[in-house]
Order: C-alpha cells, then sequence, then structure tokens
C-alpha cells in the first residue's frame, strides 16, 4: 500500500511529495513583500517540489475534478483574449497574476487532493494547518498589543500578518476558526485542552482587529449556519470573542472603542468601494455577456474591483458568472454527499470543510478572494472527501476511523482494509 496516490514514484519521492504538501500548508499564512515592487509566496516553492516529486503521476478524478474546473480555465483564456481584442494587448498584471496564477492554483488542488488518501492524511494536513495559523496569529498579535514591530504583522492599526492585507489575513482567520470551532466537540478533535481554549480566544481576537468588515461577513455566515445547525456551538463562540474584546478593552482602555467604531466603520472607504462598483456597472451595461477583458479595469483605473462577482461580472461577463457560481456550488453539492455519506464521527470536519466554504464566499463580496491559497486548500480538502466516503470507488482503499487518538499533537492512528 502507497501513502499517496503517485502511484509507481519510488519510496523517496513518495516521502518528497508529503513533504512539500505539508510545507506548503504550513506556509499558507505567509508572503513576503519586496518594497511592494512583488510578493513570494513560499508556498508556492512548495508546489514546485511537489509537482517536481509527483512527475507526471498526478491523476485527475471526475469526483474530485470536475467540468466546472475546466470551465474556470476556458473563461481566464477566453477572457484574456476579449482583452487583447479590445484593448490590442493583454497587461503583464492579467497575463501573470490572473491567468499563471490560477493555473498554479488549478495545479495545487491537484497536488492536494492527491495527497489525501485516508482520514488520517486529511487530519494531518488540517492540524497542520490550524496550528500554523496560530502560530503566525500570535506573533501577529504579540506585535499588535507589546507594541515590538515584527515586519508585515501590523498595517495602519490592523492585524494584517504575512499576508500583508488586513481583509485576506481576516479571511484566514475566519476560516481557521471555522475549522477549529466543528472540530472541537463531538468527532476527531484537532485541537483539545488549553490548546483549543487558547486557539478559540486568539483566533477571536484576531478576527476583531483586522477590522475586516469583509471576512466579518464571512464570519456572520458562520454563525448563521451553526445558528441553524448546531446551537450550541455558539455558546463557545460568544465567550472566545468576549474574552478577546475584555482583553482588548482592558489593554486599551475603554477610549479606544472610538478607534474600534472609526476603524469598523471607515466611510470613506465604503464610499470608494462603491465608486469602483458604480464604474463597474458602466463597463457591465457596455458588454454584459463577455466582459471588457481580463485585467482591463486595473489597466483603465489603476486599482481592482474589490468584489469577486462583480470582478467577474465585469471582466468575464455573465457567461464567466454563470461559470463561477456553479465553481462554487459545485463543492457545496460535493461537500453535502460526502457529509450523507461519511460515518457520524466524520461529519463534523466535513461540516467544517463547508462552513469555511461559505466563509470566503462572504469574504469574496469585499476582495477579489480567489486567488487566496487558503481557500483553494479548504476546496481541495472537501473534494478530496468525497474520496473517503465513497467505499466503491475501484482501486482506492477504503479507510475507517476507529481508535483515532484525539489528543492534539498526537498521530492519529486507523485501521484500513482493502475495498473489496
Amino acid at each position: 500500500m502507497t501513502s499517496v496516490s503517485v502511484v509507481g514514484k519510488p519510496y523517496t519521492m513518495r516521502n518528497l511529495f508529503l513533504f512539500a504538501v505539508m510545507g506548503y500548508i504550513i506556509c499558507l499564512p505567509a508572503q513576503i513583500d519586496f518594497g511592494g515592487a512583488f510578493r513570494i509566496a513560499p508556498s508556492d516553492l512548495f508546489l514546485m517540489l511537489g509537482l517536481f516529486a509527483a512527475g507526471f503521476h498526478l491523476k485527475l478524478d471526475p469526483r474530485q475534478f470536475s467540468s466546472w474546473h475546466w470551465g474556470m480555465l476556458f473563461i481566464f483564456v477566453l477572457a484574456s483574449f476579449v482583452s487583447i481584442w479590445r484593448n490590442g494587448f493583454i497587461t503583464q498584471y492579467a497575463l501573470l497574476q490572473k491567468d499563471f496564477g490560477f493555473i498554479l492554483l488549478l495545479l495545487t488542488y491537484i497536488m492536494l487532493v492527491q495527497a489525501v488518501d485516508s482520514w488520517d492524511r486529511l487530519y494531518k494536513m488540517l492540524r497542520a494547518f490550524l496550528i500554523s495559523v496560530l502560530i503566525f496569529n500570535s506573533v501577529a498579535l504579540f506585535d499588535f498589543f507589546s507594541g515590538v514591530k515584527v515586519p508585515f504583522m501590523v498595517q495602519d492599526g490592523r492585524l494584517s500578518g504575512m499576508l500583508i492585507d488586513p481583509n485576506a489575513y481576516g479571511g484566514l482567520l475566519v476560516t481557521a476558526f471555522a475549522i477549529h470551532i466543528m472540530t472541537s466537540g463531538n468527532g476527531v478533535k484537532l485541537l483539545r485542552g488549553w490548546v483549543s481554549t487558547i486557539a478559540t480566544i486568539t483566533l477571536a481576537g484576531g478576527i476583531i482587529m483586522t477590522f475586516s468588515r469583509s471576512s466579518w461577513i464571512g464570519l456572520f455566515l458562520v454563525l448563521l449556519t451553526l445558528l441553524l445547525t448546531n446551537p450550541s456551538r455558539l455558546i463557545k463562540i460568544g465567550m472566545g470573542f468576549s474574552v478577546a474584546f475584555g482583553a482588548l478593552l482592558l489593554y486599551k482602555g475603554t477610549a479606544y472603542l472610538d478607534v474600534l467604531g472609526n476603524m469598523a466603520s471607515r466611510p470613506s472607504q465604503i464610499q470608494s468601494r462603491l465608486d469602483i462598483i458604480g464604474k463597474a456597472v458602466e463597463w457591465i451595461a457596455q458588454s454584459p455577456l463577455l466582459g471588457i477583458g481580463l485585467g482591463s479595469y486595473n489597466y483603465e483605473l489603476r486599482i481592482i474591483i474589490h468584489n469577486t462577482p462583480i470582478w467577474f461580472m465585469t471582466e468575464f461577463g455573465l457567461l464567466g458568472l454563470i461559470v463561477y457560481g456553479g465553481f462554487m456550488i459545485w463543492f457545496f453539492i460535493v461537500g453535502l454527499r460526502s457529509y450523507r455519506a461519511a460515518d457520524k464521527e466524520n461529519r463534523p470536519i466535513i461540516m467544517a470543510l463547508l462552513l469555511s466554504h461559505a466563509a470566503m464566499i462572504g469574504l469574496s463580496m469585499g476582495i477579489e478572494a480567489l486567488f487566496q491559497r487558503y481557500w483553494w486548500f479548504m476546496m481541495a480538502m472537501n473534494a478530496a472527501c468525497i474520496r473517503l466516503t465513497n467505499t466503491g470507488w475501484k482501486g482506492v482503499m477504503r479507510y475507517r476511523t476507529k481508535g483515532i487518538e484525539r489528543s492534539a499533537g498526537r498521530k492519529l492512528r486507523q485501521e484500513t482494509e482493502q475495498a473489496q
């Protein structure tokens, strides 16, 4: 039995592949900014290593890679040609950041779903993600409260972590929060004991201090879903946010409430976003079906739209918006299928992945969230569950999770048996 689905690769290459996958996940909360000229994500270096280790053995399975994935690739190519037809060229920004960036994300998705060959592997990958986010967030909070300046961690009084952008960082924290909350009750716990308690408080504090309204929209969707499906979890969430907010006021004093109000409202930014959307609507009216072309809005106004659906409608047209919508809905459908087929012990992790997907859709209302690597990680883990719950899938192992140790930081154990 091989440890991953990279068939035929030598043992050392399999280990290198898994090392690259874990390195990619651990580095998800980090980007390195070089004076605003460009940014490098360490995760992409591990992606290259993983693709090298896998060689040509990565596979596309229709259960995990759908026609919607191909549709997304198609509309990026189409929007690039529309941009060339409309402007006479395509900008370097669109070609590198959008086209090439999307291809890298697709390759990332393929690599990550390929790595998940058991519940054991899935839990290890998600635990590594949570612990990495907690460490980076702890450093950001230390910067915020101590006054000791750590590069990139705080931008204009807002937590931004090493993702540089407070909105992107807020989305990362909400995603991690959704995973943590849903796995802190029944089933296999990713974090336990005092580690779980600290995670709840620090993630809540980080979400508050990003002052990211976009991430708060995502959090609202998580809370709304929990209210309808598992309201008892709201008690723990409320306690976590209360402790975090109380600690903030104890440190800053009640006078900081005015700062909180100003940071949360930022009326000038709201007006700016409305102006951006207003201009987008004008161009949508001019070219509603195919849009104005990839990168055209940024080329004309030197800004981005800060709303993923409107960005798609503007630059990809109605056709692109339909494909994007179908792509997003597909993950909900796959997740619900996995949830129905999974045993009681593994259902919380599938629900957590669905919640994280909903949170990211909320975040996408305020930023162009599609290129956030951690969203693709969550989508890949969501799609990977369909393989683990479909015991009739020919040629793969069937996995059970009885006897899994639940202590945080300890190695998960599970029995495996060959599918008949």
